[in-house]
């Protein structure tokens, strides 16, 4: 009960992580519609609802602590702290759902890879050669937390932004989302989840996260301005300053962001003849951050930074993208997440690398999807000599799925996740390493997407 009363409380929080595992902005989700048009301002509204039979069976995470052989103990990364719904790393079954052999099944009704979206713009021509556009989308979900009937549905405002659009480019100012990891979700968003679910976020809440955390990376939302510079024969450069990420509230961590991070891409994107487009995208991020360290009472500098990419085909039926990511203290499931996989005990921040793949066909109304995506996790110095922790080696995700739009506005799909996770395992200190663990979990999800 402490734990599901934790829960409650945190639900705007966590609702709002869990929501990041979604694209707004992809054009499988937005068909903005007109409401007001008056006096040279148009005020449009677009949004979606959905809801999945969402079923899990499987492995919890491994049993923490977990046992070496001279009878001594050590912790298993991701263990059961994740139960507060953020996602951490592997997959933590909900409070009470797995047996007495660490297995479960559970059949729910879960949102899909987005949850229930409103959007609001309003928008007006200054002059012949620049507009100004405001947005602002409130999101939410389906399900409550932590399988609780009484706990409340929080909206959160995801996104708001003010877009100004001319000759010169267009700047952005307000809250919006990030480039680290933008072309996966893209990706995932157009070609495998945007109708789907895909790898829940966590068992506590959704929305789902698709690929996010095997193989892919969100951006995340964050507040911050941005300028885009004119398209050049589809070429853009994108460059932005966000607000910066602090990864802990002790000194002695990484507790202090004096400079605001810097992200941004270069991206391209046109159509060939009338049946095929290219569109590829290589992003970058950087931010420093700094501690005390208490033995030397002196202030130490780091930086957490990061490069991903990826390219999208569409030729005829054929619907295929790849993309992939690296960089240090970038977190699994989000960039800059605060995890327990993001540094090791002696504050040096673990590199991340993922890569993923999705594949389609695409006739008339039905496409045919199916993916693979894989998050890998270095080890330290420190990993390879600390007995006491088994750190998280590798997240793998294999997907598929079929979406069939019966309506211009309504989309009936049903997919399948098989999701892995993998553990370095305890080191020994006569040598060697405790086997690492494993998790394997599948999920089957069918529902219906309505959206405007």
């Amino acid at each position: 009960m402490n734990i599901l009363k934790k829960l409650k409380r945190s639900n705007g929080v966590r609702v709002g992580v869990c929501l990041a595992a979604c694209l707004l902005g992809s054009r499988v989700a937005r068909a903005e519609v007109k409401l007001v048009e008056k006096d040279g301002w148009t005020f449009t509204f677009d949004g979606r609802v959905n809801a999945f039979l969402s079923g899990g069976f499987g492995d919890d995470l491994p049993n923490s602590p977990g046992m070496a052989p001279d009878g001594s103990s050590y912790t298993v990364m991701g263990s059961p702290a994740t139960v507060d719904s953020i996602p951490d790393v592997g997959w933590h079954v909900n409070f009470g759902q797995k047996d007495v052999n660490g297995k479960f099944t559970n059949i729910r009704v879960r949102s899909g890879m987005y949850g229930n979206i409103l959007g609001f713009g309003i928008a007006r021509k200054i002059s012949d050669t620049t507009s100004v556009r405001g947005y602002i989308s409130i999101w939410s979900t389906v399900e409550s937390l932590g399988e609780d009937k009484w706990a409340p549905i929080n909206p959160v405002a995801r996104e708001g932004y003010l877009a100004v659009n001319g000759p010169w480019g267009t700047a952005y100012v307000g809250r919006m989302l990030g480039w680290i990891g933008r072309m996966s979700y893209d990706i995932d968003s157009a070609y495998g989840h945007g109708f789907g679910v895909g790898l829940p976020c966590t068992d506590a809440l959704g929305p789902a996260c698709g690929h996010t955390g095997a193989g892919a990376i969100f951006p995340g939302y964050s507040a911050g301005m941005m300028y885009a510079t004119p398209s050049l024969g589809g070429l853009k450069l994108n460059v932005g300053i966000y607000d910066p990420v602090i990864f802990s509230a002790n000194s002695d961590d990484w507790s202090r962001a004096s400079l605001p991070r810097v992200e941004g891409a270069v991206t391209f994107d046109r159509p060939i003849g009338e049946t095929a487009r290219v569109k590829f995208g290589v992003e970058g991020m950087y931010q420093q951050v700094s501690r005390t360290d208490t033995t030397t009472m002196a202030d130490v500098t780091g930086s957490v930074s990061s490069v991903s990419g990826g390219l999208r085909i569409e030729a005829g039926p054929l619907r295929l993208g790849v993309s992939g990511f690296t960089g240090k203290g970038l977190g699994l499931y989000y960039a800059l997440q605060k995890t327990s996989a993001t540094e090791d005990q002696t504050h040096k921040f673990r590199t991340f690398t993922g890569f993923y793949g999705q594949g389609g066909l695409e006739f008339g109304r039905v496409l045919l999807t199916g993916g693979f995506g894989m998050s890998l996790v270095a080890q330290t110095a420190d990993d390879k000599m600390n007995t006491m922790l088994s750190v998280i080696r590798y997240h793998r995700g294999i997907s598929a799925g079929v979406y069939f739009h019966a309506t211009d506005s309504i989309v009936i799909g049903l997919d399948y996740f098989n999701f892995a996770a993998g553990w370095w395992g305890a080191p020994l200190a006569t040598g060697g390493h405790i086997a690492g663990e494993q998790q394997l979990i599948n999920f089957v999800n069918g529902g219906v997407t309505y959206y405007w």
